[in-house]
């Protein structure tokens, strides 16, 4: 894992969400590209005034309104990212430029924090960072019951199992393994989702909150968001987990 130097006392959550090809140019682009956003870690709201900057580059971005940021013609190779806040915030980070690809990175900020959170940089899907942040849009519907980074830092130690369990979901466990199960009937084995991709309902027992950042669950099908639905229908409800590593 790259090193992390925390230097004042706050909350981030620093994540290389992936490194997508840059578009066609006329001629060979031999520098880098950094892109992304600065969201609140709380309620996922866009952060204005973020800085991010290359050492020893003389190169660096601000966040603006919608908390997006960008820093182009960067030299490839291991490079210190920092990343400022206001007078009370500032962190290095080391990331891998290389030549003509962007760098996207999602930098996720508790702004109130009195003491200072765990700092992690992480590799992570491109789809899956797209999909925690539709997590606090699918949110304010409140169609499920949501957990966020917060909450789900509150119950460290514990498995998605419990969590579930806590969330009135119906377990039916054998002498190996546990299924969740809804519907009116409580027949109905329930979807599970790790970084949108579909995994056997038993492994609710080998996914640990404190590698999670987020978790939705929905114990009806009809308030389970389309794309997670079950393709046969029914009243079959979901568990969406979101990974932080």
């Amino acid at each position: 894992m790259p090193a992390v130097k925390p230097v004042a006392l706050s909350g981030l959550l620093v994540l290389c969400v992936g490194v997508p090809r840059l578009p066609a140019q006329v001629g060979r682009d031999t520098t880098a590209r950094i892109v992304g956003t600065a969201r609140s870690s709380t309620n996922g709201l866009p952060i204005a005034g973020v800085m991010v900057a290359l050492r020893g580059a003389r190169a660096f971005g601000v966040s603006d309104s919608a908390g997006a940021f960008a820093l182009a013609g960067l030299p490839p190779g291991r490079q210190t990212v920092r990343i400022l806040y206001r007078d009370s915030l500032s962190y290095d980070s080391e990331v891998t430029l290389k030549r003509g690809k962007t760098l996207a990175l999602s930098v996720l900020l508790d702004v109130d924090a009195v003491e200072l959170s765990p700092i992690v940089v992480e590799a992570r899907s491109w789809r899956a960072d797209r999909s925690l942040a539709g997590f606090y849009d699918r949110k304010k519907w409140r169609f499920g019951r949501f957990y966020t980074l917060a909450d789900l830092d509150r119950r460290h130690g514990l498995s998605l199992r419990t969590l579930l369990g806590e969330s009135g979901v119906q377990l039916r466990c054998g002498a190996m393994y546990c299924l969740p199960f809804s519907g009116i009937m409580g027949g109905c084995v329930m979807s599970l989702f790790y970084d949108g991709m579909r995994l056997p309902a038993d492994q609710i027992e080998m996914i640990r909150l404190d590698e999670l950042a987020g978790v939705e669950v929905y114990k009806h099908g009809f308030d389970v968001p389309i794309e997670f639905q079950n393709p046969f229908g029914g009243d079959c409800g979901a568990v969406l987990a979101w990974s932080r590593y």
